[in-house]
């Protein structure tokens, strides 16, 4: 049986591909030492989505990769549907709870900092618009609030309402074909290296925080899976603190350790993690949790 000096490492371990910046590379091994070899030699195990390989012979590298089907281009909503949405916050839900916790003038400035939209999706319902550093709009994401609490609203089946620009524009006909590409929600605020960036999950989390906490650029993932490479690359040359919900801090945590070792500057914080709160509570819930306790206090002294 024929023995090879290079083989690809049979265990689990897997390191990022540097092609597609994923944590799926297998990496090739010296039979003998079992020593790993540079970084550029191994395969990528998206075989469909990235078919990096290079392959170690002498002193020369092979590398082959798969003719790639050409990536959709993103499509981009028109400025003039989100000047529409700009609009009859007198019937959101969402600026209604804000209003219970901010002053009118900061509530004024999160609406034009984050372009805050209304829809008439369900009644009183917002638009969270995804704006690029480029301010290329890339998403309406339309979420509904409740006007006392804050929470989403759920429905039947207990799932939290939520809907899309671009999905009711092509159900109306108005729009043929929309290739989604989303941003982290406020990229757009992002000016110089002057201020760190935080990343939490929620916009409404994003939102309050910025009135909190103005120092930082504050950003949102909009779910916890899109804590990634993708996502966060626009702001790799910032210093990034993520703010991971309860239960979330591991996951995240990990994901970081990974992209600091491409460059990234990410320290991810344990504020919720240590606490006694329920899973999916964030920094948004703490605030205000405070806030409903002074308040309270100050009505019972």
């Amino acid at each position: 049986m024929k023995k090879f000096k290079y083989i690809l490492d049979k265990s689990s371990k897997k390191f990022i591909c540097p092609k597609c910046h994923k944590k799926t590379f297998v990496k090739f091994i010296e039979s003998e030492t079992g020593n790993y070899l540079s970084e550029d030699f191994g395969r990528c195990d998206r075989e469909t989505n990235c078919s990096y390989y290079n392959s170690p012979e002498g002193n020369q590298i092979h590398s082959f990769e798969k003719n790639q089907i050409p990536k959709l281009q993103t499509s981009y909503h028109n400025i003039d549907l989100l000047k529409q949405s700009l609009r009859d916050y007198s019937n959101n839900n969402f600026i209604a709870f804000l209003e219970k916790i901010f002053s009118s003038d900061k509530v004024k400035i999160a609406i034009e900092n984050y372009k805050i939209g209304t829809s008439k999706n369900w009644q009183g319902s917002t638009v969270f618009w995804q704006i690029d550093n480029l301010n290329r709009i890339h998403a309406g994401k339309i979420l509904q609030y409740n006007p006392i609490t804050g929470k989403r609203i759920k429905d039947e089946n207990n799932k939290a309402l939520i809907n899309w620009v671009h999905s009711i524009l092509k159900r109306r006909r108005q729009l043929e074909n929309f290739n989604l590409s989303q941003c982290l929600f406020g990229l757009h605020l992002i000016r110089q290296n002057t201020k760190k960036v935080a990343i939490v999950e929620s916009e409404k989390t994003a939102i309050i925080m910025s009135l909190f906490k103005p120092q930082y650029y504050w950003l949102a993932t909009g779910n916890k899976q899109a804590f990634k490479y993708e996502m966060l690359n626009p702001v790799k040359e910032f210093e990034i603190i993520a703010f991971p919900d309860k239960s979330e801090y591991k996951d995240w945590n990990l994901k970081a350790i990974e992209l600091n070792k491409i460059g990234f500057r990410i320290h991810v914080s344990k504020i919720l993690e240590h606490t006694n709160y329920p899973t999916g509570f964030d920094l948004a819930d703490l605030i205000t949790f405070h806030r409903e306790k002074e308040k309270l206090f100050n009505n019972s002294t």
